[in-house]
């Protein structure tokens, strides 16, 4: 089957293309940056948005990936001011490819959509079920954007499989959760013992090898999943288990003066409420997130792929650890 992926060159794309090749797939890395992959066929991007012409890089496709976008971005800046810039690139532009994709006699089109199309936040399980309540500019794109796909597909001969992963996890992510990683690391403590929220994650060789089974299976076709690794966690769980995953193979450093063991997680307790009314104060989303709810129900991609995520969270949290730069 050959495989176009677009947003080749980005965290997810980079190891999406690279599964896909070890599959016995061929692959399109489409982006805007380079690709340099053994066995990997590059081709350079368009401008994602309703002019982009994408005959080139579909010649021949049997399946699309579809990965670019314009991402989210925390703080004030996500709001009215880039509504304009999200419709332009994250709806119309995906809109565009999936009208070519039909026309050019692509079988498969797989979008990677986000949680944040249904919410925030939610002291609910959310499932394909749940009705989406987007409160973000990015959020709202990407709800727009899966209902763009389903409109241009929807009398094609092209089936299409939607995923709203969680937060995605692994080597080479410098967003949040990177950042989050070398906090673990410094040792200093978190005000966070008493937050007793919910969140779901996917590490993301788990959410690679789940595209890859998604690819011209029609268990998937017209289907919305919301995968996981399987294991929800507060966020005091979650910095346990990054320390644990620090310090394993981790010795007590000996001096004259005796050894000290490798440091692990710090939290200690601070009233919720508080932390809570502070995450809603702006500019401080990334607190907000760390104290509030949003975890999915993933059994129905499991049950209908039979799929089982190949690592699991402490496993993938090891390799991630081992492997970042």
């Amino acid at each position: 089957m050959r495989v176009l992926v677009t947003g080749a060159s980005g965290f997810v794309g980079r190891h999406l293309i690279r599964a896909l090749k070890d599959a016995g797939h061929e692959v399109a890395a489409c982006s805007r940056s380079r690709v340099e992959q053994p066995g990997i066929f590059y081709v350079v991007s368009p401008e994602l948005g309703p002019g982009a012409d994408w005959t080139a890089a579909l010649a021949g496709v049997d399946a699309v990936v579809h990965l670019a976008g314009l991402a989210a971005v925390d703080g004030p800046g996500n709001s009215a001011g880039l509504e304009g810039e999200y419709r332009k690139v994250n709806v119309e532009g995906t809109r565009a490819l999936a009208k070519q994709a039909a026309k050019a006699g692509v079988k498969h089109f797989v979008f990677m959509s986000s949680l944040h199309a249904v919410a925030a936040n939610s002291d609910e399980r959310l499932s394909e079920q749940t009705e989406p309540h987007p409160v973000s500019a990015y959020g709202r794109s990407k709800l727009a954007a899966e209902k763009a796909i389903q409109e241009e597909l929807r009398t094609s001969g092209c089936a299409w499989t939607i995923l709203r992963p969680p937060l995605v996890y692994g080597p080479g992510n410098q967003a949040n959760f990177g950042l989050l990683l070398k906090l673990v690391k410094t040792g200093i403590p978190f005000p966070l013992a008493s937050v007793c929220n919910r969140r779901s994650f996917i590490y993301v060789e788990n959410l690679v090898d789940l595209i890859s089974k998604c690819l011209g299976n029609a268990k998937a076709f017209g289907k919305v999943y919301l995968p996981s690794d399987g294991e929800d966690l507060s966020t005091a769980q979650l910095i346990e288990k990054i320390a644990r995953a620090e310090t394993r193979d981790l010795k007590p450093q000996c001096t004259g003066d005796g050894c000290t063991a490798p440091r692990g997680a710090r939290l200690f307790p601070f009233p919720e409420s508080l932390l809570k009314a502070a995450g809603r104060l702006p500019g401080l989303g990334a607190l907000r997130k760390l104290t509030s709810s949003l975890y999915v129900d993933s059994e129905p991609i499991r049950r209908d792929l039979g799929w089982t995520p190949p690592f699991t969270m402490e496993e993938g949290l090891i390799r991630t650890l081992e492997k970042r730069l």
